[in-house]
Parts: C-alpha cells; sequence; structure tokens
C-alpha cells in the first residue's frame, strides 16, 4: 500500500470516529507505530487533525473542503468583493496570488486588458487564465497540495522569496479581532506569510461569514495586512479598531449595494 493510500483511510477514519489511536492503526494497516506517527504527522500539518498522547484527534474547523466544492460556497458574496478590487489593482503590477478560490474569482474578474505579472501558489488558476495573454504567470511549484489544488512547501516558499511585488493579494479561513487572520492548515499559512513578506502592499479578501470566527493556525495579525476588503459593512468594533489602527477597510456603501440589487 503507498503512504498516500494509507494516509488517506486514516483520514475516513478519524471522519467516522473523530480520533484515531496509534496502535490500532498500525494493526489496522499492518505497519509499524513509527510509521503511524509519521502519517499523522503529517496529516496534522495538513490541518485536518491534531496529535495527542497515542494517536489523533479530528479537526473539524480544519477539515478542508475540495476546491470545487469551496468555489460554490458563497459565490455571490466573493462576486461582491471582486467589483471592490477594480480600483486597488493597477496596469503592470506584480501580484502574489494565493490558491483561495476567493482571490481566483477576483482575478477573473479583472479587467482582461490589464497588463499583469502573477506569481501564484494556485495551479487551478493559472489552468483557468492562460488564455489571457495579458497575464504573466509564474507558478511556485512544490508539494502538490491536491484537494486544494495547491502547491506548497519549501520549494514553493524558496520560489516566492525569489521575487519582490507590489500586492499581495490573498483570503483567509476565519478572522478575529483577537486572533487576526487564520488558516486551516500550517501549509497555506506558510505560503500566505511569505507572499506577505515579500509585497510592497497586502489586500485580504474575505466575506463577511468569515469574521469572528476561528480557525487551526494563526496566520497574520490585522496589523500585517494593508487593506481587508469584504461584501458588506462589519460591525462597530471592526471599523472602529481599522480607523484607530490606520488600515484600510473596503466594503460596498449603500448607493453601491441599491445599484447593484
Amino acid at each position: 500500500m503507498l503512504g498516500i493510500e494509507r494516509k488517506q483511510i486514516i483520514i475516513n477514519i478519524l471522519k467516522q470516529k473523530n480520533r484515531v489511536y496509534v496502535s490500532e492503526l498500525s494493526q489496522l494497516l499492518h505497519v509499524t507505530d513509527e510509521t503511524i506517527r509519521r502519517d499523522l504527522k503529517e496529516i496534522e500539518k495538513r490541518g485536518i487533525a491534531t496529535r495527542s498522547h497515542g494517536g489523533a484527534v479530528l479537526n473539524q474547523q480544519g477539515e478542508i473542503k475540495p476546491f470545487i466544492e469551496q468555489e460554490l460556497t458563497n459565490r455571490s458574496l466573493k462576486e461582491i468583493i471582486s467589483l471592490q478590487l477594480g480600483n486597488l489593482i493597477h496596469d503592470k503590477m506584480v501580484l502574489m496570488v494565493d490558491a483561495s478560490t476567493t482571490t481566483k474569482l477576483a482575478l477573473e474578474k479583472l479587467n482582461p486588458r490589464l497588463n499583469l505579472t502573477v506569481i501564484t501558489n494556485s495551479y487551478s488558476l493559472i489552468n483557468d487564465l492562460s488564455d489571457n495573454d495579458n497575464i504573466k504567470f509564474i507558478a511556485t511549484g512544490g508539494e502538490c497540495f491536491g484537494r486544494y489544488r495547491a502547491y506548497v512547501g519549501s520549494d514553493a516558499i524558496n520560489t516566492i522569496r525569489h521575487y519582490n511585488a507590489d500586492v499581495a493579494l490573498l483570503s483567509c479561513h476565519s478572522l478575529s479581532l483577537d486572533r487576526g487572520y487564520m488558516e486551516s492548515n500550517q501549509l497555506e499559512s506558510d505560503v500566505k506569510c511569505t507572499m506577505r513578506e515579500h509585497a510592497t502592499k497586502t489586500i485580504m479578501l474575505a466575506d463577511h461569514t468569515k469574521f469572528n470566527h476561528k480557525s487551526l493556525v494563526n496566520s497574520l495579525q490585522l496589523t500585517e495586512v494593508d487593506t481587508l476588503v469584504t461584501d458588506q459593512q462589519p460591525d462597530s468594533n471592526w471599523v472602529k479598531y481599522f480607523n484607530t489602527k490606520g488600515l484600510n477597510l473596503i466594503y460596498p456603501k449603500p448607493e453601491e449595494s441599491s445599484a447593484e440589487s
């Protein structure tokens, strides 16, 4: 049995039972305890489970949906966010773009005549927009994170470090005033943090359903992102915080919402 097949079996058991034990898995899969521990370590890196003494526990908040399912989730909200982005991206910009469905849709909705250089770890983004001759793509390469259609790991990060961008265009799994921007797994968080470090400005795209929730991995502080674009006005605590910190908070104004409807 291949390692990838073994890990998928472990993930399926986690989803069924919420918890697994090293000793039981080693007997079931006919491998050593050490092999199972290595598998669980990799599964933990993907944000699916947290290792505990003798086994691991499923992270309900960390489970990663298939990419196609994520593309359909809250699509109307992502389209509203995309409309707010037009004035922030200009001709001849260099962008670092993560592998989220929100940033992918935003890039699809930009003026197709813009000449852009896009450095990305999303092979779905490259595949779907490669017909646009005005966009020059630079793929990070790296370990293939299939369910997320992303390249991750040290090779992807080293490629990002080789370049400098005008804007890092990112999304997140959730965000809160006390924890900042969060991700469901460490691998994607590492990529996004590196993109932010190598861009002059960072723009975060997040619809209102992600506000005031917590995810597995603390990723970026709120003050590390220059502009947050969302689909509706957040509550007054968010508005006050952004005003106090001098950060940009962009959302549709009432007249824009009326015109859209």
